[in-house]
């Protein structure tokens, strides 16, 4: 399965749109959306409510380790142009210092980025990736799956020329809009990762099996 953790609504929408998700009923502590290829949960803000929600999901529609974990979302950046999307390279978490590397394969050709997450708002910008769930969401993943299937999509909604206290959460839906068959082109080379792990995998554990 193929797992997406959204901060808030305006970010998931267009996503359960495309994807055509339904929403879990029974699920008391997060909002999660599904279908029989992809899972959606919105997280809520913050990198404590990201680490959260990703246990919630697995646990809650009882998933096999090493399945696919993308975080998407936005984030602010000192200069790059609103509405860019980026992958993330390196997570910093501001508070710990504690780092986290994504692993991505050479078929990636969304441009890379670095990342520090914090705790609350910063409109201190420099020529780095600002957000507030990546370190969160990343650390509880990486106790689920492997480097190669977990990772951070950003679209750049602020930076200094404009502020992310000027937009509203329609301008929100429409930077995730914009970016979406771009996003879902990623989502398949990702997919396509996990298809050879666990077919390798299955090759391994079938000749353990011929060789007992």
């Amino acid at each position: 399965m193929i797992n997406l953790v959204v901060a808030t609504y305006s970010e998931a929408e267009p996503l359960i749109n495309k994807l055509s998700l339904k929403k879990l009923t029974n699920s008391k502590n997060f909002d999660i959306f599904f279908n029989k290829k992809y899972s959606l949960i919105i997280s809520g803000i913050g990198k404590i409510n990201s680490a959260l929600s990703v246990a919630d999901i697995f646990y809650r529609l009882k998933q096999d380790f090493n399945n696919v974990w993308i975080n998407i979302g936005i984030a602010g950046h000192k200069i790059c142009q609103i509405g860019k999307l980026l992958a993330v390279n390196k997570i910093t978490d501001y508070e710990s210092e504690k780092c986290f590397y994504p692993f991505f394969l050479k078929d990636v050709n969304i441009s890379k980025e670095n990342c520090i997450t914090f705790s609350k708002p910063n409109y201190n910008y420099s020529n780095i990736l600002y957000d507030m769930e990546a370190s969160g969401f990343f650390f509880a993943a990486n106790k689920f799956s492997t480097k190669e299937l977990i990772h951070s999509l950003k679209i750049v909604s602020d930076n200094e020329s404009l502020s992310s206290q000027t937009f509203n959460k329609e301008e929100i839906k429409e930077l995730i809009r914009a970016n979406i068959d771009e996003i879902l082109d990623f989502l398949e080379i990702i997919e396509s990762t996990w298809n050879n792990f666990f077919l390798q995998k299955n090759k391994i554990e079938q000749k353990i099996k011929n060789d007992l």
